[in-house]
């Protein structure tokens, strides 16, 4: 099995879920600084000390490939989550961060990444529009916007423990129109702590949806390649 150590600059990571295998837990996406290339890294924990924030890279992580995960830009994190907390992090400059936005961002459309078999991506979004959709409608493939492929349905902590399910209609580059859930952790921390006091609709507020150069980090599932969810906002 393949193993290595990269430096890791994570952008985004997506709202706990339950996997039969790894328990409640965090994938987490962002930059190899190594190697110049988007990658994910699961499973993480809840705790505050069992994961990475934004920007703060993490140098000689310990990460290995998963055989049952075939998508390039995927890694296993190859160390206990408990012992995360004894590597250190650097802020990575806040004056190149929207470079580094924009030199990793691409101009190519969903249908081209589903053709490159790409599984992760930086796009520029335009024409974006926040809302909510019901938890009880069934129109969504709940199975298809699960971070494990031994999901919990039931016990699914970003599909089940809320009323409602934030998504982005957003426009790409090339002028294709897509739909897509908005699975950040912070999107749903914000239902649980700012929502009651500023409402549920401030939350396309914070995350500055409607500014002008808006760009969108989005992944797909191991087995739904063609299912693409948004994991961060810049």
């Amino acid at each position: 099995m393949y193993k290595t150590t990269i430096d890791y600059l994570p952008l985004g990571q997506t709202v706990p879920e339950e996997s039969k295998k790894y328990g409640l837990s965090v994938c987490t996406a962002g930059i190899d600084l190594k190697t110049n290339q988007l990658v994910r890294v699961y499973p993480l924990g809840v705790r505050s000390d069992q994961h990475f924030k934004r920007w703060q890279v993490v140098k000689d992580l310990p990460v290995r490939r998963n055989p049952n995960d075939n998508r390039p830009e995927s890694w296993r994190l190859d160390i206990c989550v408990e012992k995360l907390k004894d590597y250190e992090t650097v802020n990575y400059p806040t004056k190149r961060r929207k470079d580094i936005i924009r030199e990793f961002s691409t101009s190519n459309s969903v249908n081209e990444l589903n053709e490159e078999r790409k599984s992760l991506a930086l796009v520029k979004i335009n024409n974006t529009q926040g809302y909510f959709e019901s938890q009880s409608k069934k129109t969504v493939n709940v199975r298809q916007f699960c971070l494990f492929d031994d999901y919990d349905v039931d016990a699914a902590f970003g599909k089940t423990e809320f009323k409602v399910l934030p998504r982005i209609k957003w426009t790409g580059e090339k002028g294709c129109n897509h739909d897509y859930m908005f699975n950040s952790w912070d999107a749903y921390m914000h239902q649980i702590k700012l929502a009651d006091q500023y409402g549920i609709d401030n939350l396309w507020d914070a995350v500055k949806l409607k500014n002008k150069d808006k760009y969108a980090l989005i992944g797909n599932m191991n087995k739904f390649r063609k299912s693409w969810l948004i994991i961060s906002l810049f």
